[in-house]
Protein backbone atom coordinates (compact mmCIF):
# COMPACT_ATOMS: atom_id res chain seq x y z
CA UNK A 1 0.00 0.00 0.00
CA UNK A 2 1.39 3.36 -1.12
CA UNK A 3 1.52 5.65 2.14
CA UNK A 4 2.16 9.65 1.58
CA UNK A 5 2.24 11.29 5.11
CA UNK A 6 1.82 14.99 5.24
CA UNK A 7 3.88 17.74 7.68
CA UNK A 8 1.95 20.19 7.72
CA UNK A 9 3.53 24.03 7.94
CA UNK A 10 2.99 27.77 6.57
CA UNK A 11 5.58 28.47 4.46
CA UNK A 12 7.38 24.47 3.81
CA UNK A 13 5.21 21.51 3.90
CA UNK A 14 6.93 18.20 4.23
CA UNK A 15 5.69 15.30 2.21
CA UNK A 16 7.07 11.38 2.49
CA UNK A 17 5.80 8.47 0.36
CA UNK A 18 6.69 5.11 1.61
CA UNK A 19 4.99 2.03 0.24
CA UNK A 20 4.07 -0.84 3.14
CA UNK A 21 3.96 -4.61 2.29
CA UNK A 22 2.90 -6.71 5.25
CA UNK A 23 5.34 -5.61 7.60
CA UNK A 24 8.03 -4.57 5.39
CA UNK A 25 8.68 -0.56 4.52
CA UNK A 26 9.79 0.58 1.58
CA UNK A 27 11.14 4.63 0.28
CA UNK A 28 9.55 5.71 -2.48
CA UNK A 29 10.09 9.52 -2.41
CA UNK A 30 10.36 13.00 0.12
CA UNK A 31 10.30 16.59 -0.26
CA UNK A 32 8.95 19.64 1.07
CA UNK A 33 6.84 22.23 -0.85
CA UNK A 34 8.20 25.63 -0.97
CA UNK A 35 5.52 27.99 -1.22
CA UNK A 36 6.61 31.80 -0.71
CA UNK A 37 4.06 34.21 -1.76
CA UNK A 38 2.99 37.10 0.08
CA UNK A 39 -1.01 36.43 -0.60
CA UNK A 40 -2.12 34.32 1.88
CA UNK A 41 -4.54 32.74 -0.97
CA UNK A 42 -2.26 32.30 -3.34
CA UNK A 43 -0.46 30.50 -0.79
CA UNK A 44 -3.28 27.87 -0.84
CA UNK A 45 -3.89 27.87 -4.16
CA UNK A 46 -0.84 26.76 -4.99
CA UNK A 47 -0.52 24.21 -2.05
CA UNK A 48 -3.98 22.43 -3.45
CA UNK A 49 -2.39 22.12 -7.15
CA UNK A 50 1.17 20.85 -5.67
CA UNK A 51 -0.57 18.49 -3.51
CA UNK A 52 -2.84 17.45 -6.22
CA UNK A 53 -0.12 16.60 -8.75
CA UNK A 54 2.01 14.49 -5.79
CA UNK A 55 -1.66 12.35 -5.74
CA UNK A 56 -2.14 12.25 -8.95
CA UNK A 57 1.82 10.99 -9.68
CA UNK A 58 1.93 8.41 -6.77
CA UNK A 59 -1.98 7.25 -6.14
CA UNK A 60 -1.59 6.87 -1.98
CA UNK A 61 -4.15 4.42 -0.54
CA UNK A 62 -3.74 6.58 2.58
CA UNK A 63 -2.55 9.96 3.86
CA UNK A 64 -1.29 10.76 7.09
CA UNK A 65 -1.47 14.75 8.20
CA UNK A 66 0.61 15.47 11.49
CA UNK A 67 -2.21 16.96 13.32
CA UNK A 68 -2.06 20.25 15.01
CA UNK A 69 0.08 21.01 17.69
CA UNK A 70 1.27 24.13 19.15
CA UNK A 71 3.10 24.75 22.36
CA UNK A 72 5.49 27.52 21.55
CA UNK A 73 4.46 29.63 18.34
CA UNK A 74 0.86 29.91 19.21
CA UNK A 75 1.38 32.89 16.15
CA UNK A 76 1.57 30.68 13.13
CA UNK A 77 -0.61 28.26 14.83
CA UNK A 78 -4.17 29.77 12.37
CA UNK A 79 -2.02 29.87 9.38
CA UNK A 80 -0.68 26.17 9.67
CA UNK A 81 -4.60 25.44 10.48
CA UNK A 82 -5.35 27.10 7.08
CA UNK A 83 -2.72 24.98 5.34
CA UNK A 84 -4.02 21.62 6.99
CA UNK A 85 -7.61 22.73 5.65
CA UNK A 86 -6.53 22.62 2.44
CA UNK A 87 -4.69 19.84 2.30
CA UNK A 88 -7.18 17.79 4.11
CA UNK A 89 -9.67 19.16 1.39
CA UNK A 90 -7.57 18.68 -1.29
CA UNK A 91 -7.06 14.83 0.13
CA UNK A 92 -10.94 14.46 0.16
CA UNK A 93 -11.54 15.96 -3.32
CA UNK A 94 -8.52 13.24 -4.57
CA UNK A 95 -10.66 10.57 -2.62
CA UNK A 96 -7.49 9.63 -0.64
CA UNK A 97 -8.65 8.38 2.75
CA UNK A 98 -6.30 10.01 5.54
CA UNK A 99 -5.69 9.70 9.54
CA UNK A 100 -3.97 12.01 11.67
CA UNK A 101 -0.98 11.53 14.25
CA UNK A 102 0.22 13.70 16.48
CA UNK A 103 3.84 14.51 16.65
CA UNK A 104 4.35 12.21 19.46
CA UNK A 105 2.91 9.48 17.86
CA UNK A 106 5.11 10.05 15.14
CA UNK A 107 8.25 10.18 16.97
CA UNK A 108 7.24 7.59 19.28
CA UNK A 109 6.41 4.87 15.90
CA UNK A 110 9.68 5.52 14.28
CA UNK A 111 12.05 6.32 17.58
CA UNK A 112 10.26 4.32 20.22
CA UNK A 113 10.32 7.80 22.26
CA UNK A 114 8.05 10.46 22.06
CA UNK A 115 10.54 13.11 22.84
CA UNK A 116 13.10 12.27 20.41
CA UNK A 117 14.82 15.27 18.38
CA UNK A 118 14.79 15.91 14.64
CA UNK A 119 18.40 13.84 14.39
CA UNK A 120 17.12 10.74 15.93
CA UNK A 121 14.11 11.00 14.26
CA UNK A 122 16.05 11.31 10.48
CA UNK A 123 18.49 8.08 11.97
CA UNK A 124 15.52 5.93 13.23
CA UNK A 125 13.67 6.93 9.36
CA UNK A 126 16.55 5.91 7.70
CA UNK A 127 17.23 2.71 9.62
CA UNK A 128 13.18 1.97 8.52
CA UNK A 129 13.62 2.24 5.40
CA UNK A 130 17.03 0.98 4.75
CA UNK A 131 18.53 4.18 3.79
CA UNK A 132 22.07 5.02 4.02
CA UNK A 133 22.21 8.91 4.31
CA UNK A 134 19.19 11.57 3.63
CA UNK A 135 19.87 15.04 2.62
CA UNK A 136 16.77 16.35 3.00
CA UNK A 137 14.73 19.06 4.98
CA UNK A 138 13.62 17.89 8.44
CA UNK A 139 9.98 18.73 7.41
CA UNK A 140 10.48 15.80 4.70
CA UNK A 141 12.04 13.61 7.39
CA UNK A 142 9.11 14.32 9.74
CA UNK A 143 6.84 13.06 6.61
CA UNK A 144 8.14 9.91 6.24
CA UNK A 145 8.10 9.05 9.80
CA UNK A 146 3.89 10.50 9.97
CA UNK A 147 3.69 7.98 7.10
CA UNK A 148 5.19 5.23 9.21
CA UNK A 149 3.12 5.94 12.42
CA UNK A 150 0.32 6.23 10.56
CA UNK A 151 0.38 3.06 8.84
CA UNK A 152 0.71 1.30 11.96
CA UNK A 153 -2.33 2.92 13.53
CA UNK A 154 -4.01 2.08 9.85
CA UNK A 155 -4.79 -1.45 11.51
CA UNK A 156 -7.26 0.15 13.86
CA UNK A 157 -9.51 1.20 11.20
CA UNK A 158 -10.95 -1.84 9.35
CA UNK A 159 -12.64 0.17 6.52
CA UNK A 160 -8.91 1.40 5.22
Amino acid sequence: MVILGIDPGTSRIGYGIIEKSGHRFEYKNCGVFEINDSEKGEKLIKLEKKLSELIKKHRPKLAVVESLFFLKNKKTAISVAEARGVILLTLFKNKVPFLEVTPKEAKLAVSGWGASDKKAIQKSVCLILKIKKMKVLDDATDALAIAIAGSLKKSAYKDL
